[in-house]
């Protein structure tokens, strides 16, 4: 998400590329000592990354990260009930289903 290399990591982190590299590399759960964890995860909210909790969402979405800051505000709220009636056919020659 941010593009940094390993040793672009490495210089924000303080932590060695080898262990980036052997994080990286390993398949199912990381294991790393608390600081390093908690230097890396500094560094990516400090470049620009969200952690995202499971939340309410727990078995649907779960955990996350996405890039920080907030959301473009929504220009027009669409009723749902009339959201048929508003929004006009995508093929202007398919007549429309009443």
């Amino acid at each position: 998400m941010l593009r940094l290399s390993q040793k672009e990591f490495a210089a924000l982190t303080h932590v060695t590329v080898g262990t980036i590299r052997r994080m990286e590399r390993t398949r199912g759960p990381v294991v790393a000592a608390e600081g390093i964890i908690k230097a890396m995860c500094g560094a990516l909210e400090t470049a620009g990354i969200e952690f995202i909790d499971a939340g309410p969402y727990e078995g649907i979405g779960g955990p996350g990260v996405r890039l920080a800051g907030l959301p473009e505000p929504v220009a027009d709220v669409i009723d749902i009930e009339t959201a048929a009636e508003e929004i006009p056919p995508a093929r202007p020659d398919v007549p429309e289903v009443s």
